[in-house]
C-alpha cells in the first residue's frame, strides 16, 4: 500500500490551494455585469501560439525597419482568433476562410474608403451587415464572419489611393495571417482527444469547486439560503461542463474510436463524472441538514476538501493524457467516500453502476469528400432560405449591426475623431441578437478599456524603442488569448494595451498616452451606440411568457422526485435519465429567468415567486438524488398507501397548477411518523411547490 500511495503525483501545494480558493472567492463575489469568470478555462496554448505568431511578425518589422508589418501581426493575432476547435480540417477551413475574406474584403474596404465617404459607407453597411448575419450558421462560421467584418472596420480607416501600394500592404497583412495558420497546424497541432480530454478536465474542476464549496459552507455553518445559491450556480456550472464533454466525446470520429484505450477510458471518465455528480449533490443536501455536531461537521468537511483536491488531479492526469494514475485517484475518492458516510448523518453512497444514457458517439464512416461538400452546401442553402423573412432574428441583428455600425462611422467621419475604428470595432463586436447579452457585454467592455487604457499609457512611459514594444507585445497578446475564455473584461483589458503599442510601432513617435485616451474615448462611445441600437432599433427580446420553461423544469423535478421515492424499482438508467432532464430542465428556466431580467432591469412579485419555485427545484433534485443513494433507503411498502394517494394527488394539482386549470386546494399532509426523514423532506417540498404555483403565483399576478 505503501508503495501504491508512491507512485501517485505529489497533492498540489498550500500556496496553489490558497490561490485556487482566492479565485473561487473572485469568482463568487464578481460583479453581476461580470457575466463570464472562470480562471480555470485559461488556456495558456492558445495564447503562445498567438504571442509567437503576432511578435514573430513584429520582430520582422523591426528587422527590415517597416512598420507596415504591424498589420501583419494584427492579421496573425486575428487569425489565431478565428481557430475553430476540432479537426485540423475545420481549423484549417475557418482560418484559412479568415484569412481570404478578410485580405478581400478588408482590401475592397480600403480601396472604397480612398474614392470618398458615401463609398466607404457603402462598403462597411454591406460587409459588417454579412459579417453579422453569418451567426445563423453556427458559431464558428460567426466567428469567421465577424471578424472579417472587423477588418474590414479598421481597414476603412487607412485608405489605399495607389493600386501597386494597396496590393503591396495586403500582401504583408496576408502573410501575417498564413504564418498563424502554419504555426497553427504544424507547431501547435491539436491532439485527436485534446478537446475531449480538456473538457474532461472542466468536469473534474466543476465537480472539485462543488466539494470545496460545500466544505465551506459546512464549516461555517451555512443558512439555507446560502446552500440554495450552492445549488443553483455550482450543479449547473457542472451539468453545463458535462453536456460539453458529452457533446465533444460524440463528435470524435468513429476512425478514432474504434479499439483505442484513450477514447474508452475518457469514456469511463465522463461516466465516472456523472456518478460523481449525483453523489455530491446528495452530500452536499446531507451536509445542509447536517445537525450542530462540530466535531462531525469538521471532519466532513476536511474529507470533502480532500475529495476536491483528488478530483482536480483527476482532471489534471485526463487533460495530461496520463491514465496510470487514474486507477488510483479513484481508489482514493472512493475511501474518502466510505469515511464521508459515516461522518454524515444521512448516509450517502457512491455507487459505480451508473449508465450513460443518451449518449451516441459518431460509429458511421466519414463520408466522401464530395458527399460531404453537397451536404454542406445543402445545408447552408437550407439555412439562408429560412433567414430570409423579417421575421427572422438572424436577419434583423443584421441589419441592425449594419445601420449601426456604419451610422458610427458617418458620425467619427463628421467629428474628425482619430483612430475612430476603434469606436466602430467596439460597436460591432459588443452588439448581439438580444437586449440581455449586449448590456452586460457593453459594460464588461468599458469596464476592461479604461483599466487596459491606463496598463498602455503605464507601457508607453516606460517602452520607446520598436524592439521594446515588440517584446512587450508578446505577455500582453498571450495574456489577451489565454484569459478569452475565462472573461470579456479580461480580454479587453489586455487588448487594449496590445492595440495601443502595435499602432505605436505603426506610427512611431506618438503619444501613448494619447493613445490610451483616445482608445477609451472611442471604446465608450462604441458601447453607447450599441446600446441605443440594442433598445430603439428592432430590440429583439426573451419572450415574456417564460413559463414553457418553468414547466418543462417543474415536470421533469417532479417526475425525478416522485421516481426516486419509488426507488429501487425504477432501473438505474431511467433514474440518470429523469435526473439529468431536471438538472437540464433547472438550467434552461435559470437562463431563461435571467435573461428576461437583464432585460427589465427590475425585478416583479412573479420574478420573486418564479426564482423560489426554481431554488425549490434545485431542492428537490438534491433530495431525489439522496433518496436514490441513500444507504438507508427503502422501497415504499404497501403500508404507505397514504403517501402514494397524496403523491398522485400533489401531482395532479401541480401539473393543473401548470396549466392554469386549478383554484388552491390544500391536501392534508401523510402521517409523519410513517415516513424517514428523506421522505418527510421530500413530502414538505412537494407541498411548498404546490403552494407555490397555486396560492403565491396567483397572488403575485393579481
Amino acid at each position: 500500500m505503501m508503495n501504491r500511495k508512491s507512485n501517485l503525483p505529489s497533492s498540489s501545494p498550500r500556496w496553489s490551494n490558497r490561490l485556487y480558493a482566492i479565485v473561487t472567492a473572485i469568482y463568487r463575489k464578481r460583479p453581476v455585469w461580470m457575466v463570464s469568470f472562470s480562471a480555470s478555462e485559461a488556456s495558456l496554448s492558445e495564447g503562445l501560439r498567438a504571442a509567437c505568431a503576432s511578435t514573430a511578425m513584429l520582430a520582422l518589422g523591426n528587422l527590415l525597419h517597416d512598420p507596415v508589418f504591424a498589420w501583419a501581426a494584427i492579421g496573425a493575432f486575428w487569425t489565431c482568433l478565428a481557430d475553430a476547435a476540432g479537426s485540423n480540417r475545420t481549423r484549417f477551413a475557418s482560418m484559412m476562410g479568415f484569412a481570404l475574406l478578410s485580405t478581400l474584403c478588408g482590401g475592397l474596404t480600403a480601396f472604397a474608403s480612398a474614392e470618398g465617404t458615401a463609398f466607404a459607407a457603402l462598403a462597411l453597411l454591406v460587409f459588417t451587415s454579412l459579417g453579422a448575419f453569418g451567426r445563423i450558421w453556427g458559431a464558428a462560421t460567426s466567428q469567421v464572419t465577424i471578424l472579417a467584418a472587423t477588418a474590414c472596420v479598421v481597414m476603412v480607416d487607412r485608405p489605399m489611393r495607389d493600386v501597386r501600394e494597396g496590393l503591396a500592404f495586403l500582401g504583408v497583412y496576408l502573410i501575417g495571417c498564413l504564418f498563424a495558420v502554419a504555426l497553427s497546424l504544424t507547431v501547435w497541432r491539436i491532439h485527436p482527444f485534446g478537446a475531449s480530454r480538456a473538457s474532461l478536465r472542466m468536469v473534474y474542476l466543476r465537480l472539485a469547486d462543488i466539494a470545496f464549496d460545500s466544505a465551506r459552507l459546512l464549516q461555517q455553518r451555512s443558512t439555507p439560503r446560502e446552500w440554495a445559491t450552492h445549488a443553483a450556480k455550482f450543479r449547473a456550472d457542472a451539468r453545463v461542463a458535462l453536456e460539453r464533454s458529452r457533446k465533444a466525446l460524440a463528435s470524435v470520429p468513429a476512425t478514432r474510436t474504434g479499439a483505442r484505450e484513450a477514447y474508452d477510458t475518457l469514456l469511463a471518465l465522463l461516466t465516472e463524472g456523472e456518478a460523481l455528480f449525483a453523489y455530491l449533490i446528495a452530500v452536499s443536501g446531507a451536509c445542509e441538514k447536517m445537525p450542530g455536531d462540530e466535531w462531525r461537521a469538521t471532519r466532513a468537511a476536511r474529507l470533502l476538501t480532500g475529495m476536491g483536491e483528488t478530483l482536480r488531479s483527476i482532471g489534471a492526469q485526463a487533460n495530461e493524457g496520463r491514465w496510470e494514475h487514474l486507477a488510483d485517484l479513484q481508489l482514493r475518492v472512493r475511501r474518502l467516500a466510505r469515511r464521508l458516510e459515516n461522518a454524515l448523518m444521512e448516509p450517502v453512497k457512491l455507487t459505480s453502476d451508473f449508465e450513460l444514457v443518451d449518449f451516441t458517439p459518431v460509429q458511421a464512416p466519414p463520408p466522401r469528400f464530395a458527399d460531404s461538400v453537397a451536404a454542406t452546401l445543402a445545408r447552408v442553402w437550407a439555412t439562408l432560405k429560412a433567414n430570409l423573412s423579417l421575421e427572422s432574428v438572424g436577419l434583423r441583428h443584421a441589419a441592425r449591426v449594419g445601420v449601426t455600425t456604419t451610422a458610427g462611422f458617418l458620425v467619427i467621419r463628421a467629428l474628425g475623431l482619430p483612430f475612430g475604428y476603434w469606436a466602430t470595432m467596439a460597436t460591432l463586436l459588443i452588439l448581439q441578437p438580444s437586449i440581455a447579452a449586449t448590456w452586460p457585454r457593453s459594460i464588461e467592455r468599458a469596464a476592461g478599456s479604461i483599466v487596459g487604457g491606463v496598463l498602455a499609457a503605464g507601457i508607453g512611459y516606460a517602452i520607446h524603442s520598436p524592439l521594446g514594444i515588440s517584446l512587450a507585445v508578446f505577455p500582453l497578446v498571450m495574456a489577451t488569448m489565454a484569459l478569452r475564455p475565462v472573461s470579456y473584461s479580461l480580454f479587453v483589458l489586455f487588448l487594449t494595451p496590445t492595440f495601443v503599442l502595435v499602432a505605436d510601432f505603426a506610427t512611431p513617435g506618438a503619444s501613448e498616452f494619447a493613445y490610451a485616451l483616445t482608445r477609451l474615448g472611442n471604446n465608450v462611445l462604441g458601447c453607447v451606440l450599441a446600446l441605443l441600437a440594442t433598445f430603439y432599433l428592432w430590440p429583439t427580446r426573451e419572450k415574456s411568457d417564460y413559463r414553457t420553461y418553468l414547466r418543462d423544469a417543474v415536470r421533469a423535478n417532479l417526475a425525478y422526485l416522485i421516481a426516486a421515492l419509488e426507488s429501487p424499482r425504477q432501473s438505474e438508467k431511467d433514474m440518470e435519465r429523469l435526473r439529468r432532464a431536471a438538472g437540464l430542465g433547472s438550467n434552461n428556466a435559470e437562463e431563461a429567468i435571467a435573461r428576461i431580467r437583464l432585460e427589465k432591469l427590475e425585478d416583479s412579485l412573479v420574478d420573486t415567486v418564479t426564482l423560489t419555485v426554481l431554488s425549490l427545484l434545485r431542492k428537490m433534485a438534491g433530495t431525489a438524488t439522496q433518496l436514490r443513494l441513500s444507504a438507508n433507503r427503502r422501497e415504499m411498502q404497501d403500508r404507505h398507501d397514504e403517501l402514494r394517494v397524496w403523491l398522485a394527488a400533489v401531482n395532479a394539482d401541480i401539473e393543473a397548477a401548470l396549466n392554469r386549470t386549478i383554484l388552491p386546494l390544500r391536501h392534508d399532509l401523510p402521517a409523519r411518523e410513517r415516513l424517514t426523514s428523506l421522505e418527510a423532506d421530500a413530502v414538505g417540498e412537494l407541498a411548498l411547490m404546490q403552494r407555490l404555483l397555486t396560492e403565491r403565483m396567483r397572488e403575485a399576478r393579481g
